[in-house]
């Protein structure tokens, strides 16, 4: 009876194990492979890297990393301008054309609301993008990006 008790237990263990594993991988997934070298569009978690030219830079007012997630269902996006959570809608066409509407957040003050506004607006004015493996920039007509953001993991 005990021998069966520690086969049981050793089988639970080697299959959690196995789980754990195969969800880390999920989530750590950017979206690309050899097959397909550029990250999607569509449900890939975006950390915000580059603002209208500037770096992001976490600070102490900051507090949650800046980002959005361009879910397909319902045609929504989602995310956080490092202070206040965001949603809203988008409309991608063809020509890598895209545009961002409806956008409402929590209203939360905190100390620095400067980069969110311009991270906000930056969201707005972009009619266009462009992904060049784990990049993907948010233009305005062909001028220089709006925003830059890293594939970090599929939602």
């Amino acid at each position: 009876m005990m021998n069966q008790s520690k086969q049981f237990l050793v089988i639970l263990f080697a299959l959690s194990s196995f789980l754990s594993c195969n969800t880390f991988k999920k989530s750590t997934n950017s979206g690309m492979s050899p097959d397909k070298p550029n990250a999607d569009l569509i449900e890939t978690y975006w950390k915000l890297t580059e603002l209208m030219g500037e770096p992001i830079v976490m600070t102490p007012g900051t507090k949650k990393e800046m980002h959005m997630v361009i879910k397909k269902q319902d045609n929504l996006v989602n995310g956080n301008g490092g202070c206040n959570s965001f949603t809203g809608s988008y409309t991608v066409l063809e020509g890598n054309r895209i545009s961002f509407s409806k956008l409402t957040g929590t209203k939360m003050a905190c100390i620095d609301m400067e980069k969110e506004t311009t991270f906000m607006e930056a969201l707005q004015k972009a009619d266009n993008y462009a992904i060049q493996g784990k990049i993907l920039s948010l233009n305005k007509g062909r001028m220089a990006p709006l925003a830059k953001f890293e594939a970090v993991y599929l939602k």
